[in-house]
């Protein structure tokens, strides 16, 4: 953030400086799911069941990040750093939207998608939509989320966890940019621009089935 100007933060409402909020985080021990600067969004959290910790950044005012890959780079310097990846915001949320209200909100139709039963015993059990078949889809494992990114990082526990031959076939795949960023991480390059509707749906299925298949 210092690298790249960020200098407040909006925090609950209120501008305050960058050191005036670092120092709040290190006296509670924590800070907020979620702080606005710089015209990004940044949240923070763990999984514990599954292992896992996470950070999203996410832009509020298009080009605040400039260069997605520099906000990568001083993770991939985190001994267990296991993977990241580029998506488009609005085509990630309704890729994963499970919930019809979600729907009802925003007075979207869904009477065209694919509905399951959430599995719950009867109070419990509602109707959501299936997002199983959803080529932008993604879901905790443990240890890594299984999902996929038009350019995605991938380090040594990724790869641990879902099997090192997948590395190969990766390589060894028409179509994709893979290059070696150090550490046993690799860069994945599947599209320049983020994948944003399912125009691309094939190119994402067959990333998806590489990697997970």
């Amino acid at each position: 953030m210092r690298k790249f100007g960020v200098t407040e933060f909006n925090d609950h409402g209120k501008q305050i400086s960058a050191a005036s909020y670092f120092r709040k985080v290190e006296k509670q021990g924590k800070w907020t799911r979620s702080v606005v600067a710089g015209g990004m969004s940044f949240q923070f959290g763990h999984v514990v069941a599954l292992k896992h910790s996470f950070i999203s950044i996410q832009e509020i005012i298009a080009g605040s990040a400039v260069s997605w890959a520099d906000w990568v780079e001083p993770f991939l310097a985190v001994d267990d750093f296991v993977q990241a990846w580029l998506s488009d915001v609005d085509y990630d949320y309704w890729q994963n939207a499970r919930d019809p209200l979600q729907y009802q909100a925003e007075g979207r139709s869904y009477s065209n998608l694919p509905t399951k039963s959430n599995g719950l015993p009867p109070p419990l059990e509602q109707v959501e939509i299936d997002t199983s078949s959803n080529p932008g889809r993604w879901s905790l494992q443990s240890g890594y989320v299984e999902a996929i990114g038009a350019t995605m990082w991938l380090g040594m526990p990724f790869w641990e966890s879902i099997g090192r031959n997948h590395k190969d076939v990766l390589i060894a795949t028409d179509g994709l940019t893979v290059r070696s960023v150090g550490r046993g991480i690799i860069q994945v390059v599947a599209s320049e621009q983020c994948f944003f509707d399912e125009a691309t749906k094939e190119k994402q299925n067959n990333l998806r089935a590489v990697l997970y298949g």
